[in-house]
């Protein structure tokens, strides 16, 4: 199971290099520092690429590190960026004993104001747990919800700040925690324009808050740093590393590897795919022997409120 996570890996690092000797010279990318996504963009100029032009007149960092922003908020990648979407996702993970989960979730991602956002998730999973027959139970799942907000921006860095809640929705006991759970936290997205990239960290403290009292209790930390590469206009890639430390009954430290690739289908469509497996602690609570999962989502960038919560603070040039 290595081996094939090693040559997935792979796949994907020989599919960003043909992505980058196809598209990153024919595409250029446009935007600004607060996080919203630009309508429309200009074509390439001959001799141009997301560096720049390779005449003497060369996009500044400042600009590029701009561009880099832009391009991740329009791709649905940033978890700073105040933008909406509708998502549909499918992933297959198996963890330790044979369980196997098929899950679809749906994603309804709305910026309600230019700086605040409100993400909702419903999944319906089929599970089989150890068996070797079909999946069974199946229903749906706990449902998530996410409020935050950007509090900070400027080309250089931009900070969220804000928390994840869950409810015991789901239809079979097997298929969720049974607890009511917040996890209040934040995330930073640096832009490394030298290397057509983002740096993305988000950290996160769950807690079980009420539910039924003859369910394990849950308390963990979730540490998620990530570098997301834009290719040109239309792709990206992401490897992501999940770290969990679970500080309810002494459960073992966890660490999920993801890589994922993406493209852009049009100014508000875009699909991706994404794979990977256990590190470290795959038989703890959170972890997993390997996962598969692909999506699509429609972006915008139109605040429910858009004349509402005035500026994020530095918003100039530095």
């Amino acid at each position: 199971m290595r081996m094939v996570l090693l040559i997935s890996f792979g796949v994907i690092c020989a599919i960003s290099y043909l992505i980058n000797s196809s598209s990153f010279a024919a595409e250029r990318i446009q935007g600004t520092a607060d996080g919203t996504v630009a309508e429309s963009q200009p074509e390439l100029k001959e001799g141009e690429s997301l560096q720049g032009p390779t005449s003497e007149k060369h996009v500044s960092p400042e600009e590029e590190r701009r561009r880099l922003s832009e391009a991740a908020a329009g791709f649905g990648t940033d978890p700073t960026a105040i933008i909406g979407y509708y998502q549909v996702m499918y992933a297959h993970s198996t963890g330790t004993n044979n369980q196997r989960l098929d899950t679809v979730t749906s994603t309804i991602r709305l910026p309600v104001t230019p700086h605040l956002g409100l993400q909702v998730n419903v999944p319906y999973t089929w599970a089989a747990l150890g068996q070797t027959g079909g999946f069974t139970p199946n229903g749906t799942g706990d449902m998530t919800i996410r409020v935050g907000g950007r509090i900070y921006a400027s080309d250089k860095i931009a900070l969220f700040i804000g928390a994840d809640g869950s409810f015991p929705t789901a239809s079979e006991p097997l298929l969720g925690t049974g607890k009511y759970t917040i996890g209040p936290g934040g995330a930073v997205a640096i832009p490394l324009p030298k290397i057509r990239s983002l740096f993305f960290v988000v950290i996160e403290d769950f807690n079980s808050i009420g539910g039924d009292p003859s369910r394990t209790n849950i308390h963990y930390t979730q540490f998620k740093p990530s570098i997301n590469t834009i290719w040109g206009e239309r792709w990206w890639t992401e490897v992501l590393l999940f770290g969990y430390a679970d500080w309810a009954h002494q459960r073992k430290t966890t660490m999920n590897l993801q890589g994922e690739v993406g493209h852009r289908l049009s100014k508000h469509w875009a699909l991706f795919v994404q794979g990977g497996g256990g590190v470290l602690g795959r038989d703890s609570f959170l972890g997993l022997d390997w996962f598969a999962q692909a999506g699509v989502r429609w972006v915008f960038k139109t605040p429910l409120l858009p004349g509402f919560g005035g500026k994020v603070l530095p918003l100039g040039r530095h």
